[in-house]
This record gives structure tokens, sequence and C-alpha cells, in this order.
């Protein structure tokens, strides 16, 4: 039987925690992965087609002095655009708030709370970032009251975050215990592969970021502002057909912005979260060699994911379809490490936190 005096269950009700964190901000990613694959396919790339062919009717409605279509067109921009901006943004907040979650799963064992207000403000903040996620996103559908229960959502996150802040304060424990808590977390190869892979990715990420400022500010950019200028000369000169065309040229060219830059986040955003799925392994209730196949497969996703989202400026939907595949592989990963933290049951941290304080 394993030992259960008042300090191994108190560090287990803390392992409880780390691991409802855990769990719980491995699904927001998953969630948040799977909103970006319906985004990307459904609603960014049809959005992006209707935008076109509105700019291209206020071309004809210009020519024509017709300023109630050229009205009509603005205003059907700004609505599919709001619509956009929305998905985006609940998108990337739920994937944050994942990405949160594991940090906060990490520093768990280390906080100054009883175990008990350890749990229940893991279920505040996996609450509160879903109340606030939610609110987002159906405030373009509902109205938007909506909003004042995405408002209490972020609320209870900022709660929670400063009572982890409060529970950490310098002096609160003790650096050997800390290279100690961060040993034990990095234990498994697992853990170390997604360290090192995590790392590299990020290194990469920022290199092509960096590449990418120049060739924007020298490139992209100001092609983006010459064939809005070009439109607007060549509808000023009667030439409406010449208009369109730099219209195209100037959607195509946001297009491509845009997608460089996701290209340029998620490789930073994949290789912070394999960095902090490092730390979580000691949940993941596998084999060492499944625990290893799973990341290695989510790290083969991750790497993969950014590259073919660049080459889809170059190829098209092919390359789309791959970064598709690629972020299938991400998700795969994921989905067995959340298996494993269910079968999880904190026997482990018993066993191991006898004499933890």
């Amino acid at each position: 039987m394993p030992p259960t005096d008042t300090a191994t269950l108190t560090y287990l009700g803390r392992a409880d925690a780390s691991r409802l964190l855990a769990f719980g901000g491995v699904v927001l990613v998953v969630i948040g992965m799977l909103l970006g694959e319906i985004y990307a396919i459904y609603i960014s790339h049809v959005a992006n087609g209707f935008i076109r062919q509105h700019w291209l009717a206020i071309i004809d409605a210009a020519v024509n002095g017709d300023l109630d279509a050229m009205t009509d067109a603005f205003g059907a921009i700004a609505e599919l655009s709001e619509t956009r901006g929305r998905t985006m943004n609940t998108h990337s907040h739920i994937a944050a708030y994942g990405v949160l979650a594991l940090v906060l799963a990490y520093l768990q064992p280390r906080l100054r709370l009883p175990a008990a207000t350890a749990r229940w403000l893991a279920w505040v903040y996996l609450a509160g970032a879903t109340l606030q996620v939610a609110g987002v996103y159906l405030s373009q559908y509902v109205g938007g009251w909506v909003l004042n229960a995405s408002d209490l959502g972020a609320v209870l996150v900022i709660g929670v975050v400063a009572a982890t802040f409060w529970a950490v304060l310098p002096g609160t424990s003790e650096s050997a215990t800390w290279r100690e808590h961060l040993h034990a977390h990095l234990a498994s190869p697992a853990s170390r592969y997604l360290l090192k892979s995590g790392l590299l990715l990020m290194l990469l990420g920022m290199a092509f970021g960096l590449y990418y400022a120049w060739r924007l500010v020298s490139v992209d950019e100001p092609a983006v502002y010459q064939a809005m200028d070009g439109a607007i000369r060549e509808v000023l000169a009667g030439n409406p057909a010449a208009g369109r065309d730099e219209i195209v040229t100037f959607k195509r060219s946001q297009s491509k912005i845009a997608i460089t830059a996701a290209a340029h986040s998620h490789a930073l955003e994949f290789g912070f979260l394999m960095l902090l799925l490092a730390l979580v392994q000691r949940y993941v209730l596998l084999s060492r060699r499944w625990q290893l196949r799973w990341a290695q497969l989510l790290s083969v996703g991750a790497y993969l994911l950014p590259v073919c989202v660049y080459l889809a400026t170059l190829y098209g939907l092919r390359a789309a379809a791959f970064a598709d595949i690629s972020g299938g592989l991400v998700v795969l990963g994921l989905l067995a490490m959340a298996v494993g933290m269910i079968r999880y049951t904190g026997v482990l941290d018993v066993r191991a936190g006898a004499g933890a304080p």
C-alpha cells in the first residue's frame, strides 16, 4: 500500500490539479486546432473569395457612379471581415488558453495553496477560459449581451493567474527544489525529445520571421499599396478592366502576407507547445516507448504544418491540403496524450511524493 500521510495527500491533491490543467490544456489546444481547420477551409478562403468579388463590384459601381452599390459592397466586406475576425479571435484565444493551462499545470506542485484550493482554481480557470471564448464567438450570432459573459470569463482567468502569481512569489521555494522539480518533469525520453524539438522549431521560426520581416517591408507590403493605387488610377482613367486586374493583385498580395505570417506564428506556437508538453509528460500514463512515438508523431506534424502553410502561397490548395494532414498528425498526438492523462490516476505521485513537501 502506498503511504497516505498528510504531506503525501497534499502532494497528490496538487498533482490532481496539475493533471486537470494539463488535460484541459491539451483539450483546449485540440479544439483550437480543429476550429483553425474549419476557419481555414470554410471561412477564411470562402470569405476571401467573396471579399474579392465585392471589391470588383466596387470598381464597377465607381465606374457607373452607383453610390448605393458601393455602399452595399463596402458593408458586405465589413460584415465578412467581422465574421472572419471573430472566428480567428476565438481560434487563437482557445489555443492560447490551452498553452497557459499547461504552464499552470507545471507550476501547481510548487504552489503554497491547499490541495482543495488548487483543484478549485483549476476548475475556475477552465470554466473561465471556456466562457470567454464562447462569448466572443457567439456574440456575432446572438447579440452583444454575451460579451458580458465573455468579460466574466476573462476576469475569472485573470483571477486564477493572479492567485498563481501570489502563490509562487520569490521565497516560497528554494532553487534546488525547483531544479529537482524540473528534473522530475523531464525524466522521460519523450520529455527530452519534445524539449529539444520545440527549441529547434522555435529557432527556425524566429529565423524565418527575421527573413520575412525584411521581405515584408521591401517587397510584399509595397506591392499591396501599389496595387491599390493602380486600381484607383485605372478607374479614374476610365479603364475598369485594368482596375479589376489590380484589385485581384491587391487581394493576392494581401493573402500572401497573411498566410506567410501564419506560417511564422505557427512555427513559434508549436515550438512553445512542445516545450510545455515536455513538462507534463509525467501525467501521460503510457509506456515510455509509446510516449516517445506519439511525441515524434506530434513533432513531425508540427514541423510540416508551417512549411506547408508557407508553400500554399506558391502551390495553392495542394500545399494547403498537406498542411491539413500535418495538423491532423498534431491533433492525433495530442489526443493520444490526453488518453494517457485520463488513464493516469495519481498513484505514481503518491508513491513518488511520499517525502514531498
